[in-house]
């Protein structure tokens, strides 16, 4: 049964994972993205493929360090799961690495609880989302991320609200000085572009509707769980499990606002989606629910793709 290989750690479940995430990519690629079978899409199929695995080793990380889950594989496995139920993300690689450094900048800022090395964590943090930015503008929004871990770990003294700004400066002066010396200044002052802009039209689309919907139902049960059981409360009230409500809220923002509207904007709900559905996963007591759960995450997404 799945719930009982993944209710445990174990490093085969990493290659079970990797082999079945890259399959379902190239899959993806030439059945649901129609794309042609030439060097160009190879390139760019190996290149997603290479991203998405290191971000799933970096949710391991994550989760594991600050104990978002219990000991288990549920977050790796529905961390890969949401990715294959929206299958357009993965001919995105500037959202996958968008996605890859706010990853990194959520791990710098949980590991502020240490109390150790403070303000190099600010500022990493503040770093990863401005790299973010680079690759999708509104990834600036989760900024927003690391101004509320400030004030949740209640280092909110005046030097450490300036250190993303500091970040920011950087991050301007080398991607400037890059640019001008390519004699590309157009690019630079074009990097920053909002359109928001809300299309209704894209859930005509029964291939974005079916999955949407799953994903609306499941992830909007799972977070009002956190908010009444008991067992719940503490994920709640400690500032990694409020991190990850927050994450998921500026991802359903994002969601909305995106002038992206093919699926791909919904890449910032997949990790915190992962951990607050696992911890559902792992609380419930009857093995069938947590078999049916699994196997509708894990057959939609095939669905998806040949629908």
């Amino acid at each position: 049964m799945i719930s009982s290989i993944f209710e445990r750690t174990n490093p085969i479940n990493f290659i079970i994972l990797g082999v079945f995430i890259s399959f379902f990519l190239i899959g993806g690629y030439f059945f649901y993205l129609d794309a042609p079978f030439n060097q160009g899409v190879i390139f760019n199929l190996i290149e997603s493929i290479i991203v998405v695995i290191i971000s799933l080793f970096l949710v391991d990380f994550i989760n594991r360090k600050n104990s978002l889950t219990k000991s288990n594989s549920y977050t790796i496995l529905l961390f890969v799961l949401l990715f294959c139920l929206f299958p357009k993300i993965f001919n995105q690689l500037n959202l996958l690495l968008a996605n890859l450094f706010i990853l990194l900048s959520f791990r710098r800022l949980v590991s502020i609880r240490s109390n150790r090395d403070i303000e190099i964590k600010i500022f990493d943090a503040s770093l990863w989302v401005f790299v973010a930015t680079y690759f999708y503008s509104w990834s600036l929004l989760f900024i927003i991320m690391v101004y509320a871990g400030i004030f949740l770990y209640k280092k909110n003294d005046y030097r450490n609200l300036l250190i993303p700004l500091t970040a920011l400066f950087t991050v301007l002066i080398i991607t400037f000085t890059y640019y001008y010396l390519t004699e590309d200044l157009d690019k630079f002052f074009s990097l920053l572009q909002f359109s928001p802009k809300f299309v209704i039209e894209k859930f005509e689309n029964i291939k974005y509707t079916v999955p949407f919907v799953f994903v609306c139902v499941m992830g909007g049960w799972c977070s009002l769980f956190f908010f009444v059981k008991k067992q719940s409360k503490s994920f709640v009230t400690r500032v990694p499990g409020i991190l990850v409500m927050l994450m998921l809220i500026i991802g359903i923002i994002i969601a909305i606002l995106s002038e992206t509207a093919n699926t791909s904007e919904l890449i910032f709900w997949i990790f915190p989606l992962s951990v607050i559905i696992a911890r559902y996963v792992e609380n419930l007591k009857r093995v069938w629910i947590k078999e049916l759960i699994l196997w509708s995450f894990i057959l939609l997404p095939f669905i998806v793709l040949f629908l």
